[in-house]
């Protein structure tokens, strides 16, 4: 009859403790009249421990002053008991409950804006966004309408076409789509299409307006390649959004510089630590910690919540500021070392620069002295050219 676990916690029970020699009768005594008992062990002396519930101490202990056996309460367990220990002390019970209040009011709170993006918006601006709709760490849970919030951020904002907000215990986690802003269609407003830099034409299509461009032309940056100004036969003309893409061969330049004589780092080893404690947003420094030290160490933030065992997070932050010190050293690199740092940054340039385009030929060459190696790479590639210009119109009143 082994029935004990957590509500035998909770309702208390004692553990019993009887001399060697009355260990047979004890067992014998409980199993013919049915109490209810934990594990029967026998210690290295050969005494018999064993637990029992308070509602059957009553009939144990009639058994023993029938039988005539001793037995001892070695300690007593549980709720019932912890509570009688601290009886006198009423701080202990109100300390217990108020923490108990703050526990379950804190979870009706946001404590943290976790931005969730796998795009390039600044999350920091995004944050900034959704505090001043309401949605920021202290914000009451239970009135907030947060689909009625994110129709607002959508209509406010022009940073993303799509934005949710869930809460996961006390963290709202909003989830949001980057807004891809498409060029406006050839009627939105007159205007113009020139080059936006030199070169000789290869292909064009023109979706709206009047050309004034053809294979193998030449052209320098701000010519006008599609006028917005239709005119007709009578002499009248309208004003259109002019829209093309004009694809020329074009040819840039790229250089990259590398010095023999550089800077590094260097850490000493001394190590300064700062931790905040994190409250509704609101940051209380601890006691203990070192503060900042200036110039001279690098800053290193760690922001840590608090998490239940079951990975739910809980209204409550450390955030620890780590200084290291360092120092810088003058370097020194040879020539070919130099060479091959200017070649790999070179090849990012050339990737960087030949993006959009039809890549013809690249010429590299690489000269040096002795403080500096450059690397430089001249792109002939065929790119799009065409650049929107707006029609500015003035409309002239008589006196």
């Amino acid at each position: 009859m082994n029935a004990f676990g957590l509500l035998d916690a909770i309702g208390g029970y004692y553990v019993i403790r009887v001399a060697p020699e009355q260990a047979e009768r004890v067992i014998n005594a409980v199993y013919r009249r049915g109490i209810p008992h934990g594990s029967f062990r026998r210690g290295s002396d050969g005494a018999l421990t064993f637990t029992v519930r308070r509602k059957e101490m009553r009939e144990l202990r009639d058994i023993i002053d029938k039988s005539g056996f001793v037995g001892y309460i070695i300690y007593s367990k549980g709720l019932p008991f912890i509570l009688r220990r601290y009886r006198r002390r009423i701080g202990f019970f109100i300390g217990a409950a108020l923490f108990m209040a703050l526990a379950y009011v804190s979870t009706l709170f946001i404590w943290r804006v976790e931005v969730i993006s796998d795009t390039a918006l600044n999350k920091n601006a995004v944050e900034q966004n959704l505090a001043q709709i309401g949605i920021k760490p202290g914000t009451f849970i239970p009135a907030v309408d947060f689909w009625a919030l994110s129709g607002e951020y959508l209509t406010r904002f022009d940073d993303c076409s799509f934005i949710s907000v869930n809460m996961s215990g006390t963290v709202a986690e909003v989830e949001l789509r980057e807004r891809v802003h498409t060029p406006q269609d050839g009627g939105d407003a007159p205007c113009n299409v020139v080059a936006a830099e030199g070169g000789v034409i290869d292909s064009f299509v023109i979706n709206s307006g009047r050309g004034y461009v053809e294979p193998g032309m030449t052209v320098k940056p701000g010519d006008l390649l599609v006028s917005g100004v239709i005119d007709d036969i009578q002499g009248d003309y309208r004003l259109t959004g002019a829209d093309a893409e004009i694809y020329a061969e074009v040819e840039r330049s790229v250089s990259v510089s590398v010095p023999l004589t550089y800077t590094e780092r260097e850490y000493t080893g001394s190590v300064r630590t700062e931790k905040t404690f994190v409250f509704f947003g609101v940051e209380i420094p601890l006691p203990f910690g070192d503060a900042d030290p200036g110039d001279g160490w690098e800053r290193e933030e760690d922001f840590g919540a608090a998490v239940l065992p079951s990975g739910k997070p809980i209204p409550a932050a450390l955030k620890t500021v780590v200084w290291r010190e360092y120092r810088e050293a003058e370097k020194t690199r040879t020539p070919a070392e130099a060479g091959m740092i200017a070649a790999a940054e070179l090849y990012r340039a050339i990737a960087s620069e030949a993006e959009e385009a039809r890549v013809l030929s690249v010429t590299k060459e690489t000269a040096g002295d002795e403080n500096v190696v450059t690397a430089t790479a001249r792109i002939r590639c065929i790119r799009n050219i065409a650049q929107k210009q707006d029609i500015i119109t003035e409309i002239k009143t008589g006196e």
